[in-house]
């Protein structure tokens, strides 16, 4: 009897085992490989091992940096660590940020040579800087590196009326993908962030950022990319677009990073930045800045000498 006693509770720890694996399995991803990206982008990149080191040491002889930004959150990934925060927990509107996540979701969604083509109404959609035409056929991974280098609008509108087109709400889709990567400090309203209604927290961004790195590794090298040509798929046009991100080869190290900047928000800047030899890595969260470029290159400068740091 007792046999049979024990069917259930063997079957409930089969159930579990079940469940555990699923819950962590990563979705299928349709974009192009990490690897064969990052060796057309001519990098070659080592992405960090979440969570796996030791901590960093303080050096209390350093002094904290002085900063302007209203929200600043240094991470160290390999540890999963903190090593500066100034009200990480602030609910800001993050401006163009955003579209890393609008990135993750047409990952999700589409493969990355889906054809788009350009709706009138995703043209110039911030009344001011116009980077799509009405009509032009793009790929969707070209459209993801426009979103990501130039930070364009009109590039993220598109993805997300490609998605309407197929019965899908794409910024409901962010919203979704937010809760379940834990971020429930944010709330998207629009997928490019013009909205200044919509909020996050640096460390919810964290939590977006290391899901785009164990997720979406092909990312990186086009978000460290400080130019990109795009070519519409009829090969009529082509254009090179440049990063909005002034730190690119003035920072050593940088993996990749995102721009952002609104009247509401006013400037950010999200970083990944490596360590020379590789050991280290930084997620640097610099949120409502009048000096986002210089906070940033301060923070990370300041990180480098604030710790001791294992050799």
């Amino acid at each position: 009897m007792r046999w049979l006693l024990a069917i259930p509770l063997l079957i409930g720890a089969g159930l579990a085992v079940f469940l555990i694996s699923v819950r962590h399995t990563p979705p299928p991803n349709r974009y192009v490989s990490g690897e064969s990206l990052v060796q057309q982008q001519g990098r070659a990149y080592l992405l960090p091992v979440l969570e796996s080191g030791s901590a960093p040491v303080r050096d209390t002889t350093v002094p904290d940096p002085t900063l302007d930004a209203n929200s600043v959150l240094l991470y160290h990934i390999e540890s999963g660590t903190e090593l500066y925060a100034k009200n990480p927990d602030v609910r800001v509107p993050i401006a163009s940020l955003t579209k890393i996540m609008s990135a993750l979701v047409a990952t999700d969604l589409f493969s990355p040579n889906e054809i788009v083509t350009v709706a009138s109404e995703s043209v110039r959609v911030d009344g001011a800087k116009q980077t799509l035409t009405a009509g032009e056929r793009l790929r969707v991974s070209d459209l993801i590196s426009m979103m990501l280098v130039e930070s364009s609008n009109d590039a993220a509108y598109a993805l997300a009326a490609h998605a309407q087109d197929q019965g899908i709400d794409f910024v409901e889709r962010m919203n979704t993908k937010a809760w379940v990567l834990g971020m429930q400090g944010c709330a998207f309203r629009d997928p490019a962030g013009l909205d200044d209604a919509a909020y996050c927290t640096a460390r919810d961004l964290v939590r977006l950022v290391r899901a785009a790195l164990r997720n979406a590794p092909q990312l990186w090298p086009v978000m460290a990319s400080p130019a990109v040509t795009i070519q519409s798929v009829d090969g009529s046009a082509a254009k090179e677009i440049k990063s909005t991100d002034q730190l690119l080869g003035m920072v050593p190290g940088i993996i990749g990073g995102k721009t952002g900047n609104t009247d509401g928000a006013l400037g950010c800047l999200l970083l990944v930045v490596q360590s020379p030899d590789k050991r280290d890595t930084l997620i640097s969260i610099v949120l409502g800045s009048r000096q986002r470029f210089t906070d940033s290159a301060a923070l990370i400068s300041w990180a480098w000498h604030a710790y001791r740091w294992n050799q």
